[in-house]
């Protein structure tokens, strides 16, 4: 075989192996805001990311996760856990509980003896270009505001009409501009963490109320949280699954609920194991980002974190005999 036919046989497998990516209609009309919000956790858990302060979401950013839950929702295995994971449990991202992401509104205060502020509340106009500006670019309205005594300042809460926009990205432009002060995201609605749309389904004998769908490299957590969620969740339980970024599915979900455990979460120095066989495999740890931070024999149940940032981590365990966990844990 000469050196152009084997180069080309080389460059038609390659190809063919990037098609198999492509989104599911199914998942795209019901899983996109889902995919949008798994894009924007991952871009602000990297300051350094070239989107953290872009206000819009490139469509390539959030495409590949529509294209990864297309995969697994085509179910190459035939599992029926794979099934359960949209059609029993109806899992969806959760953008209220433990990882904020707030896509539509931002708020600030401004005092009453502000000379445009009566008018920007009847008009929506201020007079101010910077602040007109946003207003305009980004396609923002006033959706409610509050006057305080207290203060002597009226707290407004501006609304995009945009489906989705990085606000995180506009914080600093809004502190920039004189009289604004308090300039923050308004807390989402409590209502949004309870979120779970699937069969009636008991952890410890509590009814899940909020699912989420969270990613770390090539490994896609979908929990189910219960126990009184509107005030914090006590009980979960995980599925997990392995989907490569040219959409090969690697493994099945696994229910990992009361198989391993460990303490405490969220951990400062040291995180201790429960239920590990000590037989030689390895302990990883990988960042959301699916950098690999941490990899050990496990040849001991205790894992010094100490070293790394504050935030969320996945600790990825592999026995001797291949089989595979992933647990997911807080650095404070």
């Amino acid at each position: 075989m000469n050196k152009i036919t084997l180069l080309l046989i080389i460059a038609i497998t390659g190809f063919h192996g990037f098609s198999q990516c492509h989104i599911n209609p199914y998942i795209q009309n019901n899983y996109e805001l889902d995919a949008k919000v798994l894009a924007l956790r991952a871009i602000l858990n990297d300051p350094s990311d070239p989107d953290y302060g872009n206000p819009f979401l490139p469509e390539e950013r959030y495409t590949i996760y529509l294209e990864r839950l297309s995969a697994l929702y085509e179910n190459p295995f035939n599992s029926p856990k794979v099934d359960s994971i949209f059609t029993k449990f109806r899992f969806h991202v959760n953008y209220e509980y433990e990882q904020p992401i707030q896509f539509k509104e931002i708020s600030f205060s401004v005092k009453w003896d502000v000379p445009w502020l009566e008018d920007f509340k009847n008009t929506g106009i201020s007079g101010v270009a910077a602040l007109d500006d946003l207003i305009s670019q980004y396609n923002l309205s006033i959706s409610n505001f509050l006057d305080l005594s207290s203060c002597s300042c009226t707290f407004l809460t501006l609304e995009t009409g945009f489906d989705f926009l990085n606000i995180h990205a506009l914080i600093d432009d809004f502190e920039a501009i004189p009289d604004l002060d308090n300039v923050e995201l308004p807390l989402i609605d409590l209502d949004a963490r309870l979120n779970y749309m699937g069969i009636p389904y008991y952890i410890n004998g509590d009814k899940v109320e909020a699912c989420d769908i969270q990613v770390g490299g090539d490994d896609f957590l979908f929990i189910l949280w219960a126990g009184d969620c509107r005030s914090g969740c006590v009980f979960s339980e995980y599925r997990f699954a392995r989907v490569t970024k040219d959409c090969e599915v690697l493994s099945a979900p696994r229910n990992e609920s009361g198989k391993l455990s460990f303490y405490p979460n969220p951990a400062s120095d040291k995180i201790y194991l429960n239920g590990i066989p000590l037989d030689g495999g390895s302990i990883q740890i990988y960042s959301v980002q699916g950098k690999l931070l941490v990899s050990l024999k496990t040849t001991s149940s205790e894992i010094d974190v100490s070293q790394l940032s504050s935030g969320i981590y996945f600790i990825q365990l592999i026995s001797s005999n291949g089989s595979l966990d992933v647990l997911k844990f807080i650095k404070e």
